[in-house]
């Protein structure tokens, strides 16, 4: 088994520096769109299958909506410290899909949690 070896070390690595800008760019829209009674979270953030907010788009978007700033510098710092070691290591398209499947996975283990817990309430009432 060949594995992948970096031609350098980056500290920024491509898919890395697209990750920040996106989730940048959708917070400032976040910010910038609420003064307009618009709130992205609301649309592109994810909601339980059953509720009349869900939309399909959503298990890939919320991959990229954060609550707060400190939600968001966090995350970003993460991405940054981690990622760039992944990705350097693995090299960029591994690395993506690495990104994408945590992100789907995170939206699955999201649906089982929510299920679970309205089961539970009406096993309760």
């Amino acid at each position: 088994m060949s594995f992948f070896q970096p031609q350098r070390f980056s500290i920024l690595p491509p898919v890395v520096k697209n990750i920040l800008i996106i989730n940048g760019l959708f917070f400032l829209a976040t910010i910038t769109l609420w003064s307009s009674n618009i709130d992205l979270r609301q649309v592109l953030g994810l909601y339980y299958w059953h509720s009349q907010s869900f939309e399909t788009w959503q298990i890939i978007s919320h991959m990229f909506m954060h609550g707060s700033f400190t939600h968001i510098a966090f995350n970003m710092f993460a991405v940054w410290m981690f990622g760039s070691q992944l990705e350097n290591l693995w090299g960029s398209k591994r690395f993506l899909n690495y990104y994408l499947l945590t992100g789907l996975g995170a939206a699955f283990l999201h649906f089982i949690i929510i299920h679970w817990q309205i089961k539970n309430l009406e096993d309760i009432l």
